[in-house]
């Protein structure tokens, strides 16, 4: 087996000019595939089967029936409506409404019903497929099962609904069944995954903390999915960025179907494994910060050891190649090159971890006097938007960090100032509505949190926009 994999190291200048101060330098890491490797389509004979577990919230909430915004307001006009909460979730009830009307107005669960029918269709026959239900409690509604038996698969379908779990939310309680039905499933050259979805606040926040430094440790990425606008996000987003999954927002439940299939896609198109990358800094060198650029901005977990930072940067799904951003404090040197880092990527062999390849790379900078030299470097482009994005990204949550805090004033001036960068960046319509939010902060002193929410996905998706033409 060739090496498939190398990494593209990018600076925002190579030259640096010789003064008595530190610099910021960023380090762009890309890791990309060569000639050799599977086509992008995800569909080739090397990729391994998956040990995919379905953790979901069957909770009261999810038996809400949902309405258009123009069904809503004229049932209210008629008087049918009785404004009510269930499970936490604001949410109507009315008698008076005809079968006819209600049968136009699906419930959050008959669309999860529609997502795991989608899901059981697309199983290749060697994967291995589990759903776990949560509510109050937590049970086990399709043990591991192959791939092979849709047809029982889909014959436990109409079973979802006809559990009795209580009325809290306890994530925590489906994740460890979860680790039970993928510990059942494991086999070398398995993809484990486990999804997660729910529309609630949980009561289990440490277990489920817990159970994702778990995963995190056994390699088994976690994506989440929160429905609505009644979840923790704050709990949601760092489940799976501490995993190595991708957290999904959906403000409609007939999303559900396309959100599902798209993760049994991705993890049925992982063709690379437990990448890591290692970087030593030359003496002097400090790393500031690092994150995840791509497929979404996120902090990047960092462990040092000795000077020696690790990456872990999970399974790699074809099509959506790893990308990270490091920040380094470099200190001021004589004229001349100098060694700024060695790196070392790793990966596993698809089909088992047991083969692991490597690319070694020094990285040069150069220190120089003369000012022209200096001068003349152009930032690279591509690394200057993903900069610009990771901004956007800084400036969003440490206006919600100052909100928090009470610090209006604070809150308002930094979403204005992300409204300017997201302006600069092209990307108009998000500059608006980071502007709305700034506006109302100021006016009312409060933040619309949906509003909250969309942002905070919004930006995380910045750096897989192409950049706009003006």
């Amino acid at each position: 087996m060739t090496d498939s994999l190398h990494p593209i190291y990018t600076l925002n200048t190579p030259i640096l000019p010789v003064t008595a101060e530190a610099r910021l330098v960023y380090l762009m890491i890309e890791v990309e595939q060569t000639s050799d490797a599977p086509a992008a389509n995800g569909a080739s004979a090397s990729a391994p089967p998956v040990n995919l577990a379905l953790v979901l919230d069957v909770s009261d909430s999810m038996h809400i029936r949902v309405a258009t915004d123009e069904e809503f307001e004229a049932l209210a006009q008629q008087g049918l409506l009785q404004e009510t909460l269930i499970d936490g979730v604001a949410a109507w009830q009315s008698t008076d409404l005809s079968a006819d009307l209600l049968s136009r107005m699906p419930r959050k669960i008959d669309r999860l019903r529609d997502a795991l029918h989608v899901v059981i269709e697309h199983l290749h026959p060697d994967d291995r497929f589990s759903v776990v239900v949560f509510a109050g409690e937590a049970l086990i509604l399709i043990p591991t099962t192959s791939g092979a038996e849709k047809k029982r698969l889909l014959s436990v379908l109409d079973q979802l609904e006809c559990f009795q779990l209580g009325d809290d939310t306890y994530i925590g309680r489906g994740m460890a069944l979860a680790f039970e039905t993928i510990r059942q499933g494991a086999a070398n050259g398995l993809v484990n995954r486990m999804l997660i979805l729910t529309d609630g606040f949980t009561r289990d926040e440490q277990d489920c903390r817990a159970w994702a430094a778990r995963a995190r440790k056994s390699r088994i990425p976690i994506s989440t999915i929160g429905l609505g606008g009644d979840f923790n996000e704050e709990l949601m987003i760092p489940i799976a960025d501490q995993t190595g999954g991708e957290a999904y927002l959906l403000e409609h439940p007939e999303d559900m179907p396309a959100v599902f299939a798209q993760e049994l896609q991705r993890a049925q198109a992982v063709h690379y494994r437990n990448l890591e990358l290692k970087l030593r800094p030359m003496e002097g060198v400090e790393l500031r910060a690092a994150y995840r650029i791509r497929p979404t901005i996120g902090v990047l977990e960092t462990t040092n050891e000795g000077g020696s930072y690790s990456f872990s940067l999970g399974d790699m799904v074809t099509g959506e190649e790893p990308a990270l951003l490091i920040e380094l404090i470099v200190p001021p040197r004589t004229p001349s090159v100098y060694r700024l880092a060695h790196s070392v990527l790793t990966w596993s062999d698809p089909t088992s971890s047991l083969f692991t390849s490597n690319v070694r790379t020094v990285i040069p900078i150069e220190y120089s006097a003369d000012p022209a030299r200096v001068a003349a470097v152009v930032p690279p482009p591509k690394l200057m938007r993903v900069v610009e994005a990771l901004s956007v990204y800084k400036l969003q949550r440490r206006a919600q960090e100052a909100f928090i805090g009470g610090d209006v004033e604070g809150a308002t001036r930094k979403l204005r100032a992300a409204a300017t960068r997201l302006l600069d960046m092209g990307e108009d319509a998000l500059a608006a509505e980071v502007q709305q939010q700034a506006a109302e902060l100021e006016r009312r002193g409060e933040m619309d949190p949906e509003r909250t929410k969309r942002l905070r996905y919004e930006t995380r998706k910045l750096t897989q926009r192409p950049p706009s033409k003006k």
